[in-house]
């Protein structure tokens, strides 16, 4: 409910930066996936926030939560696979790459099945009835973790092996039936539409992914193996999990000191807003096993380096476009389409822009976990998601209103955005002015249309549609200069020159 056959290429093929086509094809196949997602999910979130009202869609949320939580129960077995599979497959030894699917799965299993029986129990001895009513929805939802479980390791292991567009094909089935059913069961059975409609487009999903990864085995063994993955790729788990925190800890400080109603109006502005990372997560998701093959010196590590420079750079100019007019235009769509959640138009447009100014550490941040820099990543990571849980937990408790609440949160993305850019500054450049110009680059496209969308809001508001269309202009005559300026030497010809020599 909240966020993956064709002919597959042999087992030995891995990801290979040899044509900048290729990488456009990969990342455009990903995100293809991910914003057919996102759109079925958005439709299905304003289906379900008419039909269920603000209290209701306050415990979707809630269930979200379980789901997005329980997505990370692998204790870093799958952050472990992601390392090791690609040499693996890369090298065509078969029999380690099955050992170390099996070995991960035995882990992801096991934490699964740990993690539905503390929920469970929590469930059962401390039920919060103004945000989960009926628990059996808590349990239902249970079962939905475990399948997307099954899902992350088969894409684990389709992306190890080459098949994006398999990936992304899963990622579309289950958006289109799970969110689709959904959309339609809700009108009916409530919230219980939403969950049953979710697990059974889960089920097809995994039933094509399987077709496309007969490798990837499904009967957990290898626990041993298991261990080292775990080992290895526990670092990154647990910067992923700071991560989940730093994006999670708003609507945890709600269901602490809110209610539903002001959970739903949160929600509804966190599943707008939560567009803004799938197109940097989309091209980092491609990214990573190259940067991975590239470290265990699989592949050209010089080429891998360019790819992720030139896109962290075409990424921080062109996503302040879309998501700034979409700031814009964010008031008049809202009343037009959710007239009763209109109050939650404040939090979406702070959302939104501490959303954008976090997309600019996103490829950076898959760069430093690929590249076996974890453990100071991850003391950064945590350093910067603690202090925002406090900032944010401080703020709910003696103002827990939504406008509030995401104001503290946009200010904690800022500060993880900073301190990861940092970081991987020092890894890129080895001058302090060119790693100072590095940052500034990544944030600066960002936090200019961040202020020229709100200047230009402050403006049109409340002047009619034309005022919006003039507003539009004048943001993007505002930004144009400085996207001018910033995108010289980005190489946007020869990628597109490469992309069309290679179909």
């Amino acid at each position: 409910m909240s966020d993956r056959p064709e002919t597959a290429p042999p087992e030995s093929a891995i990801p290979a930066p040899s044509r900048g086509g290729a990488f456009v094809r990969d990342s455009a196949a990903i995100a293809l996936g991910q914003y057919v997602a996102r759109v079925m999910l958005l439709a299905r979130g304003w289906g379900a926030a008419i039909a269920l009202g603000p209290s209701g869609y306050g415990t979707l949320s809630f269930l979200n939560l379980i789901l997005d939580y329980g997505s990370y129960a692998g204790f870093g077995a799958l952050e472990g696979l992601d390392l090791r599979l690609p040499g693996a497959v890369g090298t065509g030894d078969r029999a380690t790459a099955r050992r170390l699917m099996a070995g991960a799965w035995a882990i992801i299993a096991a934490g699964g099945v740990a993690f539905a029986l503390v929920v469970a129990m929590a469930l059962s001895d401390s039920p919060r009835e103004s945000i989960l009513p009926d628990t059996r929805l808590g349990l239902a939802m249970l079962v939905a973790v475990m399948l997307q479980l099954v899902f992350k390791y088969l894409a684990a292991a389709l992306r190890s092996h080459g098949r994006f567009r398999a990936v992304s094909a899963g990622q579309s089935t289950q958006a289109v039936l799970g969110a689709g059913s959904g959309l339609v069961l809700v009108w009916w059975f409530g919230l219980w539409g939403l969950v049953l409609g979710w697990i059974a487009g889960t089920l097809v999903a995994l039933a094509r992914m399987r077709l496309a990864c007969r490798e990837a085995p499904l009967i957990p063994a290898h626990a041993r193996t298991g261990a080292s993955l775990v080992r290895l790729g526990f670092p990154i788990f647990a910067f992923y999990g700071a991560s989940l925190v730093l994006r999670s800890v708003d609507r945890l400080a709600l269901v602490r000191y809110g209610d539903a109603a002001g959970l739903g109006m949160y929600g509804v502005a966190v599943m707008a807003a939560g567009l803004v990372l799938f197109i940097p997560e989309s091209v980092a998701y491609v990214l990573f096993p190259r940067i991975a093959a590239a470290h265990h010196g699989a592949i050209d590590r010089a080429r891998v380096r360019a790819d992720v420079l030139r896109a962290q750079r075409g990424l921080a100019i062109l996503m302040p476009v879309g998501v700034c007019l979409a700031m814009i235009w964010a008031g008049p769509m809202m009343e037009w389409l959710l007239p009763d959640y209109f109050p939650a138009i404040r939090p979406l447009r702070w959302l939104a822009a501490g959303a954008l100014t976090l997309s600019a550490a996103t490829i950076p941040s898959y760069f430093l976990l690929a590249c076996g820099r974890q453990k100071s990543l991850l003391a950064l990571g945590v350093f910067a998601a603690a202090t925002n849980a406090v900032v944010v937990f401080s703020v709910a408790a003696r103002h827990p209103q939504p406008s509030a609440v995401a104001a503290a949160a946009s200010v904690g993305y800022l500060l993880f955005a900073l301190v990861i850019l940092a970081r991987a500054a020092v890894e890129f450049h080895d001058r302090l002015a060119v790693r100072a110009s590095f940052v500034l680059a990544s944030l600066s496209p960002a936090l200019f249309g961040i202020g020229l969308a709100y200047a230009v809001t402050r403006v049109v508001t409340g002047l009619g549609w034309a005022a919006l269309c003039a507003g539009s202009v004048v943001f993007l005559a505002g930004y144009f200069p400085l996207a001018f300026a910033m995108s010289r030497g980005l190489g946007m010809r020869t990628l597109m020159r490469d992309t069309l020599a290679s179909r």
